[in-house]
């Protein structure tokens, strides 16, 4: 009998406009309002999902820390958490350790952060983050660093080099709980630091010899520092009753793509130097016209969206072996979303997680069991 799953699943609170279709030249039909973000919210708690994550996207309509601090109060205590994205360019770091302390003491057990260091720097750009590729990867160590020192030392405590200076920083009370962090990247320097300092190291989905590949790099740099590290998974997921009626669903979402919004996300491409967002792009050239990647992982998204643009595709049974297959790998976290999003996360619940079920009800403390030491 195969035997319940340990992993923890999360699910995307879409902070832009949503719908059933992307790449269109019309905005999705509906909008990112708080009663909508609740409702999600909600749905993906009744259909098991452990948290959702808020990612940071300067496209979106709202900015995710503000939507996340309305979005946990106007929740229930027992709704999922939030794993809330930053940009280490955006916020002083020892100011953004007290605001996340004060989220966390505010909504117990309730808030996780995923650090984001940026793929573009011409998205960067548009909100003063001129820093090139190594700078970032520079900055968000400290940026971390800092979190780290802020959250788990007493105070006063101060800090001092190049990028960050602060003197006698006062941050009390501390966390109630600890805050996980997530972390992602594919190049060396991303890698490094998640080693030595992420709680969760995040990868988007790729072929599965590429994963295992990654996966071997950072087992032996873990390994090194002596720390526990976790691994998530990061993909889209399309699911039906069929894989023919899944492979129906994929085909309707990409088949309203404008040529011109197409053209313009390639070109795109020209601006990006991040290594993660680089490997996206490369794995979706010289595919067949299906977009199939291997089998039950799907490249379609990658047409219109940015970052991850692979999803999971198949019949319920199909779903739940792949992520088992990961499982097998050493992930023991997933982030899924699927479009529109509180739809596609009730399928999830009703078709899929059943599958997986049967894992502790406080998931939560599933996960406090596992978190790796603080660095």
């Amino acid at each position: 009998m195969t035997q319940p799953s340990q992993s923890e699943f999360l699910w995307f609170l879409q902070l832009s406009r949503d719908g059933e279709f992307i790449g269109t030249k019309n905005k999705m039909p509906r909008q990112p309002t708080l009663p909508y973000l609740q409702s999600l919210i909600s749905t993906a708690g009744e259909a098991g999902f452990d948290a959702l994550l808020t990612a940071t996207n300067y496209h979106s309509e709202h900015e995710n820390y503000t939507a996340a601090v309305a979005a946990l109060a106007k929740t229930a205590p027992t709704d999922p958490a939030l794993l809330i994205a930053v940009r280490p360019g955006m916020f002083q770091p020892a100011m953004y350790a007290k605001m996340l302390a004060t989220l966390q003491n505010l909504f117990p057990g309730r808030v996780r952060l995923n650090i984001v260091t940026g793929s573009s720097p011409a998205e960067n750009a548009m909100y003063g983050d001129f820093e090139d590729h190594a700078k970032r990867y520079e900055r968000t160590r400290e940026f971390i660093q800092i979190l780290r020192q802020l959250w788990t030392q007493p105070p006063p405590q101060s800090f001092k080099s190049d990028i960050y200076a602060f003197d006698n920083a006062v941050l009390d009370p501390a966390p109630v709980q600890p805050i996980p962090i997530y972390f992602g990247g594919a190049s060396p320097v991303a890698q490094q630091i998640a080693a030595e300092l992420a709680d969760v190291y995040l990868m988007w989905g790729e072929r599965e010899d590429m994963i295992r590949e990654r996966m071997a790099q950072m087992q032996a740099l873990a390994e090194k520092t002596g720390r526990n590290l976790r691994y998530g998974l990061r993909t889209h997921v399309i699911v039906r009753e069929t894989e023919a009626e899944a492979r129906e669903a994929a085909e309707r979402l990409i088949s309203r793509v404008d040529p011109e919004v197409r053209a313009a996300f390639v070109a795109s491409h020209a601006h990006v130097d991040g290594v993660g967002q680089q490997r996206q792009i490369e794995m979706m050239k010289g595919l067949d016209a299906d977009l199939m990647v291997e089998p039950g992982l799907w490249a379609g998204v990658g047409m219109a969206r940015s970052g991850v643009g692979v999803a999971l595709i198949g019949d319920p049974q199909q779903v739940a072996d792949k992520i088992r297959r990961y499982e097998d790998m050493g992930f023991s976290s997933f982030i899924f979303s699927g479009y529109p999003h509180l739809e596609e996360a009730r399928r999830f619940g009703e078709l899929v997680m059943p599958l997986l079920k049967g894992r502790n009800e406080d998931s939560r403390a599933i996960y406090t069991d596992k978190v790796a030491p603080v660095a």
